[in-house]
């Protein structure tokens, strides 16, 4: 077996079932990992094909859990609003990252879509753990399990930390693997249909949950999520208001008691 697929999901109804029938066409399992929805996404996820498991906690546990059950070569840390695009292909590294394509309606998914592509650019600078904006999604099951077993280690029971778990994976990755990061470009489709006020309030959320790493070592990759590096000053201006909308909830929820 290849490639494994791995999606969180929580009442994800309007997604899964497209996130799924695409992972179907990619790879040889598809694991949807609940948090108990309350909706129809665990209908819509079997009835596409998926193995559906249920798990208590975050995005980081359902990954975690997922991984466990994942017998492919390859783990796809997939969300349950994205899909695959014919550039998913041409596999030759431990940990692949995976271009995303923003696809959407609203400012929210404008701005996103600008980041996406600039940083997509700037794809060399972009690929480093600890400051860089393009986190891979796709990696050699042993390494990933290994990756888990620091995080476990590190955070103990407070996996329950709802932003940067991607970014988390990656940095314990990188620390046991002295190897290239393979980036393949516009690899995934993302859909983003916030609107400017839910977004502002996930970020929120982001904030508050980011309290959690506080004295751990990930703590470091907090202050270290600014501006993204290899762009130009004009490039940087044009994503000034992307920066400001979640910079500033972020910090609200983080800071304040």
């Amino acid at each position: 077996m290849e490639i494994s697929v791995v999606i969180p999901t929580l009442n994800s109804e309007e997604t899964i079932g497209m996130a799924v029938r695409s992972a179907m066409e990619h790879a040889d399992e598809v694991i949807v990992v609940d948090s108990f929805s309350t909706d129809r996404t665990l209908e819509i996820a079997r009835k596409e094909g998926a193995k559906v498991v249920q798990v208590i906690g975050s995005r980081l546990k359902a990954r975690m859990e997922g991984a466990k059950l994942a017998k492919g070569y390859y783990i796809v840390n997939l969300d349950s609003d994205m899909y695959f695009s014919n550039n998913f292909s041409g596999f030759k590294e431990r940990v692949i990252a995976l271009g995303e394509i923003t696809v959407g309606k609203g400012i929210v998914s404008k701005m996103l879509g600008i980041d996406r592509k600039l940083t997509q650019k700037a794809y060399k600078n972009n690929l480093n753990p600890i400051e860089g904006g393009i986190i891979p999604r796709m990696y050699e099951r042993e390494l990933l399990l290994k990756a888990y077993e620091s995080i476990q280690q590190a955070l103990g029971s407070d996996v329950a930390v709802q932003y940067l778990e991607d970014s988390i994976i990656y940095y314990n990755a990188m620390k046991k693997y002295e190897g290239r990061v393979q980036f393949i470009p516009d690899a995934v489709y993302h859909l983003e249909n916030d609107t400017l006020f839910s977004f502002m309030k996930k970020w929120y959320k982001y904030g508050r949950s980011s309290k959690l790493l506080r004295g751990t070592e990930y703590e470091r990759l907090i202050h270290a999520r600014r501006m993204r590096p290899g762009l130009s000053f004009l490039e940087k201006l044009e994503l000034l208001p992307l920066t400001l909308i979640k910079g500033i909830p972020f910090a609200l929820g983080y800071y304040l008691p």
